[in-house]
């Protein structure tokens, strides 16, 4: 995408004065806007007009939001797509992420301010993913890491709104990736207590089952010094991240959020199996140490050009997998930033990150929590620490138990 050049937008909306606030909003802005009533006149202005970002209603009548953005992922895949929806249609904005629809997704009546920042954010955000020296750096790789075949093959199930049977028989041909999904249905936060894939899968939901398929193909498929702890790693952080959400923020954790914490440090992982001999110099400049963050992304700078955030968002972001993901590979480092959308999301895999190498590696003490990062979610480190406290200790019991 062309920083230089004024981006183009299409809003697609059946509500004409829908269409008049937009334009009142963006009248003299920085953007080339276009507006359209239906998904009909949308695929016009597309093919007529080289867009940059479309952001549709879902409950239009004739050509609904879902059908539009589909034709718009299938033949103008390089246009960003965004979602509006209003606040009692949840069930949609879940269909259109399960089906990676879009990359953000807006509620009505939004906020003339937000909607102004996500979008601005969102092409910051691709600009710098699409960065040329990154790209050069995944260009150089003997094989770049390609999204997992089965995360595709369930991709592609979704869209052509195959059933849960098939999805489950296809998920079964893999043993690694049934007894992981088992082990996520039956945990504490689930409590499925099944062994029943299909049960599993309708308990942990279709976005989850994607992003575990992602993360244990990654993880199961190297034999590299380190990975094993990596993992339990990214499986804590997950669990824990889960945790704060139920019990610290008294809040359900959104669907589209819960493997957050798996894919948090693929970056890592990337480096670890693709730049083999730059990872032995970081551990050996860092001594071993994983936690202390400042000196391992500064090392890894040194010797890649990019840290292991960048990179793990760069490829996270190739394979379309959904922005708050994205976002807290980009950044679980820096969860203050203001070019963060899902903001909250990020904030919580900062913290829970930091608590699983506290459990993982007690005598390593160098990584600090900011309480300014606490504040940010309405809670005093007080209440925050008192309720974590018993979590800790437990998860602290079980990790040495298996070792």
């Amino acid at each position: 995408m062309d920083k230089n050049k004024k981006r183009k937008i299409l809003f697609v909306d059946d509500e004409e004065q829908i269409l008049k606030s937009l334009r009142r909003i963006f009248f003299k802005s920085e953007y080339n806007c276009f507006f359209a009533s239906s998904g009909k006149e949308a695929l016009v202005y597309l093919k007529e007009y080289n867009m940059d970002l479309i952001i549709s209603d879902i409950r239009m009548p004739v050509m609904n939001g879902f059908e539009l953005l589909e034709k718009v992922k299938k033949h103008y895949p390089n246009v960003i797509r965004m979602a509006l929806s209003g606040y009692s249609d949840r069930s949609d904005v879940i269909t259109a992420i399960e089906k990676n629809l879009a990359k953000v997704y807006l509620y009505k009546p939004w906020d003339n301010k937000e909607l102004r920042y996500i979008i601005s954010s969102i092409f910051e955000l691709e600009d710098n993913l699409q960065d040329k020296g990154l790209f050069e750096l995944f260009n150089n790789l003997e094989s770049l890491p390609t999204v997992p075949k089965l995360y595709k093959k369930i991709n592609e199930m979704l869209e052509n709104n195959e059933s849960i049977e098939s999805i489950r028989i296809e998920i079964e041909k893999d043993q690694s990736l049934a007894s992981r999904i088992l082990k996520v249905a039956n945990s504490a936060f689930y409590a499925a207590k099944t062994g029943s894939i299909k049960q599993a899968i309708l308990y942990i939901g279709l976005i989850n089952v994607k992003n575990i398929v992602v993360s244990n193909t990654i993880f199961s498929n190297m034999d590299i010094q380190g990975i094993e702890k990596l993992w339990k790693h990214a499986a804590l952080t997950n669990k824990m991240a889960g945790f704060i959400y139920s019990k610290v923020l008294l809040k359900k954790l959104p669907a589209e959020y819960s493997a957050a914490g798996l894919l948090h440090d693929i970056g890592r992982v990337v480096i670890m199996n693709y730049f083999e001999e730059q990872h032995e110099k970081i551990d050996v400049l860092n001594n071993g140490n994983i936690v202390d963050v400042d000196r391992r992304l500064n090392y890894e700078k040194k010797l890649l050009g990019f840290n292991h955030e960048i990179i793990g968002g760069y490829l996270l972001n190739w394979w379309d997998i959904p922005l708050p993901i994205v976002e807290t590979a980009l950044y679980h480092h820096e969860p203050l930033s203001n070019r963060i959308i899902n903001k909250e999301i990020v904030r919580v895999i900062y913290l829970a990150n930091i608590l699983s190498w506290k459990i993982i590696e007690p005598d390593k003490d160098n990584n600090r929590i900011d309480k300014k990062v606490i504040e940010s979610l309405d809670l005093t480190p007080e209440k925050f620490y008192e309720k974590i406290e018993d979590f800790m200790t437990k998860e602290a019991v079980i990790y040495k138990s298996k070792q």
